[in-house]
């Protein structure tokens, strides 16, 4: 197997782990339900682990693709930006759901670590569906919505592409508020 064909092997995984692991730990959360939690944050680590391979299989898949007709340059560098994020988010996400996973037995300790690790999933979830999406417009002309690629496959409206990440960043930011306002709620219930 070469870096590409792992990058794209394993690239969903930590996507999935993230929502599904976050989506469990509410449930958990609202439900009281301690294996709930612990299978969640199990999936919340594994998914920081997933993501480690992933990213460090992109420049060599980088350089496997770069020369190919229809591949987008513009859209490697803005892959590769929002994947270093997603890898830093995703880390930490991994690392307050080992330390929750440790800290189990205190139970005002846990809350917080519960409460830390589903925004964190959500954050997680949000960077890596962003990073997905942008190492799609690499090669995927139909997932661009109208923007105009020449020859090379640079695109020739970095603008409207600009803005468009501005409002799923701002799309991103708002689901993760609700998302805090919601088990604060649960929470407090």
């Amino acid at each position: 197997m070469n870096a590409a064909q792992i990058h794209l092997a394993l690239n969903h995984a930590p996507l999935f782990l993230s929502i599904i692991g976050g989506g469990i730990l509410i449930l958990g959360m609202i439900q009281k339900n301690e294996s709930f939690k612990t299978i969640s944050l199990y999936m919340l680590i594994a998914a920081a682990l997933f993501t480690a391979p992933v990213f460090l299989t992109g420049e060599g898949t980088e350089e496997l693709v770069e020369q190919l007709p229809g591949v987008n340059e513009g859209a490697i560098e803005e892959h590769e930006e929002m994947a270093k994020i997603s890898m830093i988010i995703i880390a930490v996400t991994g690392a307050v759901s080992l330390i929750g996973l440790l800290a189990r037995k205190n139970k005002s300790f846990g809350k917080f670590i519960f409460l830390a690790a589903a925004v964190l999933s959500l954050a997680s979830f949000g960077t890596m569906a962003q990073t997905a999406h942008l190492g799609g417009l690499i090669r995927h002309a139909e997932l661009q919505n109208g923007t105009v690629t020449n020859e090379k496959g640079n695109d020739e409206s970095e603008e409207n592409e600009d803005a468009k990440n501005k409002a799923q960043q701002k799309e991103v930011k708002d689901s993760l508020k609700q998302a805090e306002r919601t088990i604060k709620k649960a929470d407090d219930d």
